[in-house]
């Protein structure tokens, strides 16, 4: 019986032995799966996260998946436990299960980024075609469509730096191209429903309403090759139009198009035409009549955006200037102070488009005048309505009145040996360009016009030549003539304004030196003697008071580049 009795207690011994080897064994598994976790969810973490590995493209399903497993098996285990040890691994499981749901949107945000950019591929292609189209309608839809459906989906991912990866990669591009579509998609609709309607035998008001689409939002579409197709399709719609259906505001429309459509053929740059200023008139009336401020304010804005075209800048003009001066060998000097003086605002053309015209007929800039109605010594068409063409005729005619001199029978005196580039021998011929009439003698009249042009030289070119003396200008004869006997001057200004590349000059009086090609920039004095290369040609500044030319240069002993005004290499 005490053997039996001993028996009995081995056996409880081992079996109380033995159960708490297995719950050892269970708590290491457990201790071993949630570590297993904690690692996948690190990965996961890492790959999800922009500045560990994740770039916004990469989509880590595997890790993902892997992530899940490991914590459902370690959570299962886990929950076997008790005490600390399973509060501490359940905290554990917590911090992979937050990693888990922050994967999880970021796949989601990537992965549905990916199919909003599929849909912006398709329109990235037509707008690179510059083609609009049905499909082009229906692949506009589907992107709205998807940014809608997964735009809050971008907004839930974890980490700001990954959420603004994630949106710049795949958000924000499909929203620009949206919106930059938006005037295209809204004018293409619109014409394919006015085609439509003209179709089914409609009344004009009904088609009065998508029209006004197009009136409204053609000019503001910024894809110009898309721009230029829809115009075709609208001038197409324009022409077909049934006598019967020009009526209404739908007729008031469509006029309001084609006068705009007339006006932006005939503007460019430095460019009108002699139907502007009609047309000018009449979109002026007929925006005044649009009830909606908003609607009337953008319609003139498209109004001025196609009468600013014709507009050249005053550093564009004074180039031009320069250009044709250089062209016939005139001082650009002694061109430009004539512009000046002959048209002190420089202006070619009117607000309305219609040439600037003063009380004696002159054009433009230069104030071209015919000497008759039957002038044909140009296109007076083309004085009136092209810049380029008035600078060219109004150097062309100085270049003319310079020859007066050297005529078998001169008409005026030759000044010093008849050199080109010295600003004193331009006195008769800038003198001719207005008149060699008593109007310009010096001895009757106190500022004339040839001294009203080296005024604004000495003033604007900062050249200061020497005038002709009074007494030297003579007219005798009935009719009135210029004796012609050769004149001295002691000065022999040269002009500044015909160098070119890799010319060479020591200037002769100390000189400011600049960092830009402007007064307003960094200056630096050199001395008299500095020797410098001309590295280009002459450039012009914005400043309608200057009309000295700038240069690009090198100075000798001195590191870098320069600029310097042309009235400084003398």
């Amino acid at each position: 019986m005490k053997f039996y009795r001993l028996f009995i207690a081995a056996i409880v011994i081992l079996a109380i032995s033995g159960f708490g080897h297995t719950n050892t064994f269970a708590a290491d598994k457990a201790d071993a799966l949630v570590n297993s976790a904690v690692k996948a969810g690190k990965t996961l973490d890492n790959m999800t996260t922009v500045g560990k590995k994740a770039t916004g493209k990469n989509i880590p399903t595997k890790e993902y998946n892997a992530a899940v497993k490991k914590y459902k098996s370690a959570k299962s285990a886990v929950n076997k436990q008790s005490g600390k040890k399973k509060k501490a691994n359940l905290s554990k499981l917590k911090t992979v299960n937050t990693q888990i749901s922050r994967g999880k949107k970021y796949i989601n945000a990537v992965s549905n980024g990916k199919k909003i950019a599929s849909k912006k591929a398709k329109l990235d292609k037509d707008i690179k075609m510059g083609v609009i189209n049905s499909k082009t309608l229906v692949a506009y839809s589907n992107l709205s469509k998807d940014l809608n459906k997964y735009a809050s989906t971008f907004d839930t991912v974890y980490d700001k730096k990954t959420r603004d990866t994630v949106k710049k990669l795949y958000k924000t591009p499909a929203e620009k191209i949206k919106k930059d579509l938006n005037y295209a998609i809204i004018v293409k609709k619109a014409i394919d429903e006015t085609s439509k309607l003209m179709k089914s035998n409609t009344s004009s008001n009904k088609l009065a309403v998508p029209y006004y689409k197009i009136l409204l939002n053609i000019d503001s579409i910024p894809q110009q090759k898309m721009k230029q197709q829809l115009m075709k399709e609208v001038k197409k719609i324009n022409s077909t139009i049934p006598s019967k259906l020009k009526t209404g505001k739908f007729a008031e429309y469509v006029n309001l198009e084609m006068n705009f459509e007339r006006l932006d053929s005939y503007i460019s740059k430095g460019k009108s035409n002699a139907k502007v200023p009609g047309l000018y008139n009449q979109l002026k009336k007929n925006i005044t009549s649009i009830s909606s401020k908003t609607d009337k304010a953008r319609l003139q804005k498209r109004f001025a955006g196609i009468m600013n075209r014709q507009k050249v800048s005053i550093k564009e003009l004074k180039g031009m200037l320069t250009k044709s001066a250089i062209a016939k060998g005139i001082p650009p000097e002694v061109v430009k102070s004539i512009a000046v003086t002959e048209n002190g605002n420089l202006t070619q053309f009117l607000p309305n488009g219609e040439v600037f015209k003063s009380h004696d007929n002159g054009y433009g800039i230069m104030q071209v005048t015919p000497m008759s109605d039957s002038d044909k010594s140009y296109d007076w068409n083309r004085v009136k309505y092209d810049l380029s063409y008035n600078i060219q005729a109004g150097v062309e005619i100085l270049a003319k009145k310079w020859t007066y001199a050297f005529l078998s029978s001169p008409v005026m005196p030759k000044i010093n040996n008849g050199e080109k580039n010295l600003l004193e021998n331009w006195y008769f011929a800038i003198m001719a360009y207005n008149g060699l009439s008593t109007k310009n003698d010096p001895n009757k009249v106190t500022k004339p016009y040839q001294l009203k042009v080296y005024e604004n030289m000495k003033n604007r070119t900062l050249m200061n030549p020497e005038i002709v003396k009074k007494q030297d200008v003579i007219f005798t004869g009935n009719p009135v003539k210029l004796k012609t006997t050769p004149i001295k001057t002691k000065l022999k200004t040269k002009s500044t304004q015909f160098y070119k590349k890799n010319d060479r000059v020591t200037i002769s009086a100390s000189a400011n030196f600049r960092t830009k090609p402007t007064t307003k920039s960094t200056r630096k004095s050199f001395p008299k003697g500095t020797k410098v290369t001309i590295l280009g040609g002459a450039i012009e500044d914005d400043s309608p008071a200057n009309l000295f030319t700038w240069y690009k240069v090198s100075v000798s002993g001195a590191k870098g580049t320069w600029y310097v005004a042309s009235s400084n290499l003398k």
